[in-house]
């Protein structure tokens, strides 16, 4: 994977995560994961655990070259405006249920919400 130890240099320090730290999050050894960055091959589950651990989406390390024209860019245009859309309701939805007092909190991660009763 090309750029991927510069890419996970990169993260571990804007996160304020060591690199043994990653390590042992994702079940690896530090050995084992610093020959996996030496390669530049990592297994699809292992970056999946990675992203996960240090909140980036894949497609941070991924090289994406494809640039979508005509309809296509429309319809990426259209469904990224659209995502935005929602997110702007979710907050304001989390907003109203704090403020409400009738949830102790609104887990965006796994899509919980907690009752106070």
């Amino acid at each position: 994977m090309k750029n991927f130890a510069e890419k996970l240099k990169k993260a571990l320090k804007d996160k304020g995560v060591k690199q043994k730290e990653l390590a042992v999050r994702i079940g690896m050894s530090e050995a084992g994961l610093i020959k996996m960055i030496a390669n530049g091959s990592v297994q699809v589950e292992t970056l999946e655990r990675i992203c996960e651990e240090l909140q980036l989406p894949i497609t941070y390390f991924l090289e994406v070259d494809i640039k979508p024209e005509g309809f296509w860019k429309k319809l990426v245009e259209d469904t990224m405006e659209e995502l935005n859309q929602w997110k702007i309701r979710a907050y304001k939805a989390e907003s109203q249920l704090t403020q409400s007092g009738n949830f102790k909190y609104v887990s965006r991660r796994q899509g919980v919400l907690a009752s106070m009763a």
